[in-house]
């Protein structure tokens, strides 16, 4: 007779992220023809249809549904910030419905910061290389946008809020692992302007996975499920192994929460049992076999299945896209370079063969070498004028770059200046504008 995670995992034998979410590395990319240049990769996803601005105005107060915010950001940034904070909420206590905050919990406090100064401040001078914290001690959930632009901000915030939701409404001991993945579950969620999508994988996210499982990176399962707070901690002194284990814990909680076979999720029930169980008192690595059994060779085994078959899913791989066009048109600007129409810009980049190579810790890759793809939609056909063009800025750093594709989320890439270097932020496109 199998155990239950005989049945969820099958039998195997053994086989043999510092995430982005830290401190994104400020760009440093260039354009080339034959020759490289370092770069970074990263994107958030919002709904706001203002241009981001940032304030030296002192700090403000606000109450959103379920945050109070102190903030020295632009007013409306910190409106728009507060409304998808309380979108994350709600769906963080939609997916984990069994779970509420004790009776007399203090509100959620959300501090927003411009400068690094200010935050470091207000951690005690802690915490240096981390681009934002929740301090359990204190209940506050602190970010800031200096050097790592507002779109790393707003990533890195839906993953320390999901630390704040856990600890409060699930458990303060949750293994270090799973807390992680579940974080960055969350924060992969795509912002419709309503509500986040979940389940997504960026192709940055397969690039890791792949590296690590043919570079024999993963740390064995029994291993890294009995990783201890202070263990992982250590590890993120070496940036290449952070980002391996912050990786594997993705991979692992988007495989638990995700994996399915025939419509039905296969570990999903499992999880939520195991969550449960931490919930009420019981001790982690008891409450593991209790939920699935005690066989990790069999989990690992399974996932290793997974991992083998996972690819990016469309909508994810549609942001890269729109990210890279929007780090040529960054780059050729600098160069002095300026497009009245996006076909001026295909043309310029058609004609330049031009290609960029993107770098975080030991992951490089290149952009296609026939740009075209970029300006296509996933199915290799071109976009009309209809469905990629110029739309004029509020600023007029740049002009917005809109993508309306037929059977992805539409997105509209906007640029602004941050420490008088050209920024951008991918979001998905309002409604009012579609």
């Amino acid at each position: 007779m199998f155990s239950r995670v005989e049945q969820s995992f099958g039998n195997g034998r053994l086989t043999r992220f510092i995430a982005d979410r830290l401190m994104r590395s400020l760009r440093s990319s260039a354009l080339f023809h034959n020759f490289t240049a370092a770069a970074t990769l990263g994107v958030a996803i919002g709904a706001s249809i203002a241009a981001p601005a940032v304030s030296r105005a002192g700090p403000a107060s606000y109450e959103s549904k379920h945050y109070t915010i102190t903030s020295d950001l632009d007013r409306d940034l910190t409106i728009d910030i507060g409304r998808r904070a309380d979108a994350m909420y709600d769906e963080y206590a939609r997916r984990l419905s069994d779970f509420t905050p004790p009776a007399g919990a203090p509100r959620f406090e959300l501090r927003l910061f411009d400068r690094k100064r200010d935050y470091l401040k207000l951690t005690g001078d802690r915490f240096s290389n981390t681009g934002g914290i929740f301090m359990s001690g204190r209940n506050i959930l602190a970010v800031y946008v200096e050097e790592q632009g507002i779109e790393s901000m707003r990533r890195t915030l839906q993953h320390e809020a999901f630390h704040q939701f856990a600890y409060t409404n699930v458990s303060p001991n949750l293994p270090v692992w799973l807390n992680e993945g579940l974080a960055q579950v969350f924060e992969e969620g795509i912002f419709t302007g309503k509500g986040f999508q979940l389940g997504e994988i960026p192709p940055r996210r397969v690039r890791q996975l792949q590296y690590d499982v043919n570079e024999k990176r993963l740390t064995p399962f029994r291993t890294f499920l009995a990783l201890t707070d202070e263990q992982w901690q250590a590890s993120l002194r070496d940036r290449s192994l952070a980002a391996t284990h912050y990786n594997q814990s993705w991979a692992m909680v988007h495989f638990l929460v995700f994996a399915e076979r025939n419509g039905k999720y296969l570990y999903r029930n499992n999880l939520v049992d195991w969550l449960r169980r931490i919930h009420n008192g019981e001790e982690a690595s008891e409450a593991f076999k209790q939920a699935f059994s005690d066989n990790v060779e069999g989990f690992q085994s399974r996932f290793a299945e997974f991992a083998r078959s996972l690819e990016p899913t469309p909508q994810a791989r549609a942001v890269e896209h729109q990210t890279v066009l929007a780090d040529l048109l960054i780059e050729l600007r600098n160069r002095g370079k300026k497009f009245d129409t996006v076909q001026q810009f295909r043309d310029e980049v058609v004609r330049g063969r031009y290609r960029i190579q993107y770098s975080k810790g030991n992951i490089q890759w290149q952009t296609a070498e026939d740009p075209l793809v970029y300006f296509s939609d996933l199915s290799g056909k071109p976009y009309g004028p209809k469905e990629l063009f110029f739309s004029p800025s509020r600023d007029g750093v740049l002009p917005d770059l809109i993508a309306r594709p037929a059977t992805t989320l539409p997105l509209a890439t906007r640029f602004y200046r941050l420490d008088g270097k050209i920024e951008r932020e991918t979001l998905v496109e309002p409604a009012r504008r579609r």
